[in-house]
C-alpha cells in the first residue's frame, strides 16, 4: 500500500511540475544587500536620488537596522533642503527620499519582467506629517511597437496617509487595464507625493521592508542556484532538517506547502539550519519555501 501511495505522489508531483509557474519576486526586495554610491548607499538592484549626490542632492534614503526581518530595511524621509541647479532652484525647498527599482535612468526605470501577480505585499511603518503622505507603487508595462512607449498593463499602489508605529503588513491588488503579458516591472517608493496639485510636506519618515508578490495559481519551482536550500532526509518519515547551502546565509522564515499550494506549516527561524517534525504529514510531495537575506529559495521533499 505504501508503495502505491509513493508512486501516486510521484505521478502527482510530475504533473504539478509541468504546470508549475515560476513566481518571480522583485530582486533584493528585503533590502538586505547594499552598494556604495559616493558618500551614500543604495539597496542593490535599486536606484535613488542618492545617485545624484554630485549635483548637491542631500541624502534622503538610508539603510537602517530597524527592520521587519533580516538585518536591514529601507528608510526614507522628507525634509527641507537647498538644492542647486540643475536639479534644484538654489532656494530652500522641500524634497523627499525616492527609491526605484532598476538603474538610475529616470526616463526608463524598471527591470525586465513577464508575469502578472495578483497582489503586492510589504511591511511598512513610519511617521506622516500633517497633510503629508508616502507611497509604494508597482507598475507593469509593455512596449508598444506602434506608439513607441510602454503601455501600462497593471498597477498596485499603497498610499500611507497616517502614522503607523510598528511594522504592519499591507496588501494591495494589482489592477489590470490590459490582458497583455508585461515586459517591464517598475517599483517606486517615495516619502512624499506631489500628486495632482499637491506638494511634499517635510517630516515624513517611511520604513519599507519585505516587498513581495502573490500569484493566483502555481507553486514555485525548486531552486537551481547557489541561493538554494537542502532538505534531508528525502524521503522523510519523522523529521526533516532544512539548511541553506550557503553556510553564511541565515533562514528567517520557513513555509511548507502541499502539491496543490495549501500552506501546511509556517515557522520562524534565526539559524542556518533547523529541524521540523513531519510525522503527522500525509504521504506525498511537499515544497519548502524559505526566506534568507539573499531572497527566497524553494526545495521539495517526499514524505513516506
Amino acid at each position: 500500500m505504501k508503495t502505491k501511495k509513493l508512486l501516486l505522489a510521484l505521478v502527482l508531483f510530475g504533473t504539478v511540475s509541468l504546470n508549475a509557474k515560476s513566481q518571480t519576486q522583485p530582486p533584493n526586495a528585503g533590502f538586505e544587500s547594499w552598494v556604495t554610491i559616493g558618500p551614500y548607499e543604495n539597496p542593490a538592484n535599486w536606484s535613488s536620488f542618492n545617485n545624484f549626490y554630485s549635483y548637491g542632492m542631500p541624502e534622503m534614503s538610508f539603510k537602517t537596522t530597524d527592520a521587519n526581518s533580516g538585518s536591514y530595511a529601507l528608510k526614507l524621509i522628507s525634509d527641507t533642503a537647498t538644492i542647486p541647479p540643475p536639479l534644484g532652484t538654489g532656494v530652500l525647498d522641500t524634497t523627499a527620499g525616492f527609491v526605484f527599482l532598476g538603474g538610475p535612468d529616470m526616463s526608463n526605470p524598471g527591470i525586465s519582467y513577464t508575469e502578472r501577480p495578483e497582489s503586492m505585499q510589504a511591511f511598512v511603518k513610519g511617521t506622516i506629517a500633517p497633510g503629508g503622505n508616502t507611497f509604494l507603487l508597482a507598475t507593469l508595462r509593455k512596449w508598444n511597437t506602434t506608439t513607441h512607449v510602454r503601455d501600462q498593463v497593471g498597477m498596485a499602489i499603497y498610499n500611507m496617509t497616517s502614522s503607523i508605529a510598528h511594522y504592519t503588513q499591507i496588501s494591495v491588488p494589482f489592477n489590470y487595464s490590459l490582458s497583455d503579458i508585461p515586459d517591464t516591472l517598475e517599483i517606486k517608493i517615495m516619502a512624499g507625493d506631489v500628486g495632482p496639485g499637491g506638494k511634499i510636506m517635510p517630516g515624513n519618515i517611511f520604513y519599507v521592508d519585505d516587498i513581495s508578490f502573490t500569484f493566483t495559481v502555481g507553486i514555485n519551482e525548486p531552486s537551481k542556484d547557489n541561493m538554494s536550500i537542502a532538505v534531508y532526509p528525502d524521503p522523510a518519515i519523522n523529521n526533516i532538517a532544512i539548511y541553506a547551502r550557503d553556510l553564511r546565509s541565515t533562514i528567517y522564515d520557513i513555509r511548507i506547502y502541499d502539491v496543490i499550494g495549501n500552506l501546511i506549516l509556517e515557522k520562524n527561524s534565526i539559524n542556518n539550519k533547523t529541524s521540523i517534525d513531519v510525522s503527522t504529514f500525509s504521504s506525498g510531495i511537499y515544497f519548502v519555501k524559505v526566506k534568507t537575506e539573499k531572497g527566497m529559495a524553494v526545495e521539495k521533499f517526499l514524505k513516506e
